[in-house]
């Protein structure tokens, strides 16, 4: 029997700065992931455009301006409405709660699916806050 080699420092420094590793990996994975899952992309409408065929089905994130007069209310619930990014338009049915920020000409980030007739159909609504704050009369 091989009597038992008291530790040095040394190799309690070693497992120290292993122990220590170890958790700075961790902690930078957990904030990795945190930051890619908290990212938010979403395609303009010439990227959608670009897509073409292979768009239809898919579950999307857009990012667009309504455009101005087309916000109707349909007695189904349903709102319909086009966004546009200055070149594009794309018509857009909606069956949710309407943000209080959403109205003409404001940017709007739809998630949903584009169907084979061309609409939108989407299932989340954020309605992005103005630039500018006015107070109301």
């Amino acid at each position: 029997m091989t009597p038992a080699l008291p530790q040095t420092a040394f190799f309690r420094r070693r497992r120290f700065l292993i122990a220590a590793l170890i958790v700075v990996a961790a902690i930078g994975a957990l904030i990795y992931i945190g930051v890619r899952g908290g990212s938010v992309y979403y395609m303009t409408l010439a990227e959608l455009k670009a897509k073409g065929d292979t768009a239809y089905g898919d579950k999307i994130r857009l990012g667009a301006t309504v455009v101005d007069g087309s916000i109707q209310s349909g007695a189904d619930g349903v709102t319909r409405f086009v966004v546009t990014d200055g070149a594009n338009t794309l018509p857009v049915s909606y069956g949710g709660g309407l943000p209080s920020t959403f109205q003409d000409g404001a940017g709007v980030v739809l998630q949903g699916k584009l169907t084979s007739s061309g609409t939108f159909e989407a299932s989340s609504l954020l309605a992005k806050c103005p630039s500018k704050y006015e107070p109301g009369e």
